[in-house]
């Protein structure tokens, strides 16, 4: 019993070691790559000049800084992000991902940063007031949503009677309501209320389908440098960074501008 309980410590330990070596790599090579898709603004998207702007940007420049490392976008389709992470394509997804059980088994996630909603987004030129729910579950409405996201499994789990249109990215799914050629999408509450403001076609939902908390996702294994993010995450609290950036982008922030 002694010799397994040694091994089993041996083996949790060189598990720890193994995972220690992430932070130290990404100092080593100079560079902190994150995986995110095309764009989920306020927290990131790319503006005129191919710059990263937005909420999370400006944070991953904040944890570049103090890694004393370059920053460097990986940008992938959101369906076949946790891949790219598995396949060490980048180090870290911090891409406004929802912390779900499924993506759990196969990603470690960091505590939440932001909680947040699924909200509505419907064409106030189809509907003239926000439409109840079970008018939204008729097979006569169109929802899109971006393939692969939990607004993509809400729409689904609510709506079963509805027809799901699945684009690749939040933008292409929001056009095709704001022009008339879907009635509603469901996504979550931060889009939602900035493609709101977007487009004067469009309004949101004045009730939450669903809350969820978002997450920093790391390999399996890697429990070092999972603690460093949580204490990174717990520093911009601290500090309250995290509630000034949230100020200047979730607030303040124009998308006509």
């Amino acid at each position: 019993m002694r010799k397994l309980v040694l091994v089993i410590v041996v083996v949790w330990i060189g598990l720890i070691l193994i995972g220690a070596s992430l932070i130290d790599e990404i100092r080593s090579r100079g560079v902190l790559r994150v995986g995110q898709d095309a764009g989920y603004m306020p927290l990131y998207g790319t503006n005129e000049r191919g710059e990263r702007i937005g909420m999370e940007a400006e944070i991953l420049e904040k944890m570049a800084d103090i890694l004393g490392v370059k920053l460097e976008f990986v940008i992938v389709n959101w369906d076949g992000i946790i891949p790219a992470l598995m396949s060490g394509r980048f180090d870290i997804i911090w891409s406004g991902m929802t912390i779900t059980p499924e993506r759990a088994l196969r990603v470690n996630f960091s505590d939440p940063y932001l909680t947040i909603g699924q909200l509505l987004i419907f064409n106030n030129r189809v509907f003239s007031v926000e439409p109840e729910l079970n008018l939204i579950n008729d097979k006569s409405v169109t929802i899109a949503v971006q393939l692969g996201t939990t607004g993509d499994a809400t729409a689904r789990r609510l709506f079963p009677e509805a027809q799901i249109l699945t684009f690749d990215t939040m933008d292409e799914a929001a056009f095709q309501v704001a022009s008339g050629r879907a009635d509603v999408m469901v996504f979550d509450s931060i889009y939602a209320y900035y493609v709101a403001r977007k487009y004067d076609s469009l309004e949101t939902g004045s009730n939450y389908l669903a809350t969820e908390d978002l997450g920093v996702a790391v390999r399996k294994g890697d429990l070092e440098s999972l603690l460093w993010i949580n204490t990174f995450i717990r520093w911009l609290e601290v500090t309250e960074s995290m509630d000034s950036l949230q100020t200047k982008w979730l607030v303040e922030y124009d998308p006509k501008q």
